[in-house]
């Protein structure tokens, strides 16, 4: 389903499952991440200007393998995490440097800066938002 942005017309969109996507590796998660999800991007709506996505793990007692590659983006980037109980727990990994981070929390990327991303353990939601409509 791909909607058609209009001046003045709201374009609602379900999300898709998004199964692969660059510099992410999903072979070896564990049974407690659910799928990605894509909300909105240019592919699914003509001239969308961000590519957002999720993912929600439920009761993560321990870290997986990472999953989320050291890559940078053209634009800034945005991770929102979310948690009905406070326990998700991550690690941003931002030029090398790694940071702990409990939600409820945010982070911004800048343009062209190296990062990377593991979820550690709790239940809860990471949101994605690249300012392009296309991942890149």
């Amino acid at each position: 389903m791909k909607g058609e942005a209009k001046s003045g017309a709201a374009c609602i969109v379900k999300p898709l499952e998004q199964a692969h996507l660059a510099n992410h590796i999903e072979s070896e998660l564990p049974p407690a991440y659910g799928p990605r999800l894509l909300h909105l991007s240019e592919g699914l709506v003509h001239g969308a200007d961000v590519f957002i996505t999720s993912r929600s793990v439920t009761d993560l007692s321990g870290p997986a393998e990472p999953n989320v590659m050291p890559h940078k983006h053209s634009v800034s980037q945005t991770y929102m995490f979310f948690s009905p109980d406070d326990s998700l727990e991550l690690e941003v990994e931002i030029e090398g440097k790694r940071e702990f981070v409990r939600a409820p929390a945010s982070v911004f990327i800048p343009a062209r800066v190296e990062h990377a991303l593991r979820i550690l353990r709790g239940t809860g939601t990471v949101l994605s938002i690249v300012r392009s409509g296309k991942y890149d």
